[in-house]
């Protein structure tokens, strides 16, 4: 009897644990699957499996904001692109972001998956929900609304698996449909960037012109006009965005660099220290501000930034 208690008290192996908890999941019992691999992970904390199944038990239980954090903490790690559990790690993470609001971030993830051929309709649609920012998973579509956001969704997937003639294609398509439904001419507009810039600003000012409080158009014909050099026009559109999201860190790196640039320094370095303090993680904004720094005659700033930039830098 004493070696039977004994057997009972004692810890389960990682093996034990991992072997129930998937067990568990596969029978959809998932609160029990998240109690063994909330066991798992604290003995094995470097396996991104463990991490990844713990975020989807989670997922299935709606606890949002944690499965998110352990889904990402399992793509950090690291997860064989090859492997099912890759995919399926990337598209829960993607819909978690879809839901918070975070569309940006989802479009980056629903990027990856084009790139690793993961096309089927439900993540196609999901792809399309990202892109027109609504906080929605496919299964809370109406059925009437499922075509559109398949459509958008595979628009999209072409353009990120750089198949960039038929994406044009298709977004030429829509917008001869739904000339104006807000965000396509947004979408549009990153699919043309690289091949055709000036059509993207185009894009971009009439997607503003159809959503007034559009940050993301005003940030991208923002960046673009900085990369040209003409920081007036740029400072244009980055104060408007800083306007109307005074929580945009992005925003105020592009007024802070075109200020900068514009010879309007001491403003320009206001707007880039308020953009490090909204996301203390951005390298782009400190190597920004180290520049602005040695302009002023701060050099043990300067210096600070820069290598707080590479640290930065090294770690992503």
């Amino acid at each position: 009897m004493l070696l039977l208690l004994l057997l009972l008290l004692a810890p389960a192996s990682p093996d034990a644990l991992w072997n129930r908890g998937t067990q568990l999941y596969d029978r959809n019992q998932f609160r029990e699957s998240e109690a063994t691999f909330l066991k798992f992970v604290a003995i094995e904390p470097k396996a991104a499996a463990g991490w990844a199944f713990l975020g989807l038990c989670e997922f299935e239980n709606r606890a949002y904001p944690n499965s998110l954090t352990h889904l990402q903490r399992a793509l950090r790690i690291g997860l064989p692109e090859a492997e099912p559990l890759s995919k399926v790690t990337r598209y829960h993470a993607a819909l978690v972001l879809t839901l918070l609001g975070h569309f940006e971030s989802a479009v980056q993830l629903f990027g990856q998956l084009a790139v690793l051929d993961a096309g089927d309709r439900e993540t196609v649609i999901a792809t399309g929900l990202a892109g027109l920012r609504l906080p929605l998973l496919p299964s809370a579509l109406p059925a009437g609304k499922e075509e559109f956001a398949f459509d958008v969704g595979h628009a999209m997937r072409e353009t990120s698996a750089r198949r960039a003639a038929s994406g044009k294609t298709e977004f030429e398509s829509l917008l001869t449909r739904y000339p104006d439904a807000p965000e396509l001419h947004y979408l549009f507009g990153e699919s043309l960037l690289n091949a055709d810039p000036d059509q993207a600003l185009v894009q971009w000012k009439r997607e503003i012109e159809i959503s007034p409080k559009h940050v993301h158009a005003r940030l991208q014909i923002a960046f673009e006009y900085l990369k040209r050099g003409d920081s007036e026009a740029a400072a244009i559109y980055a104060r408007e965005a800083a306007s109307i999201d005074p929580e945009s860190f992005a925003a105020h790196n592009a007024l802070g660099r075109s200020l900068v640039n514009s010879g309007e320094v001491e403003q320009g370095v206001s707007e880039l220290e308020r953009a490090r303090d909204l996301a203390p993680n951005s390298p782009e904004t400190r190597i920004a501000l180290a520049s602005a720094y040695a302009k002023i005659g701060r050099p043990n700033d300067a210096k600070r930034e820069r290598e707080e930039f590479v640290r930065l830098r090294n770690q992503r």
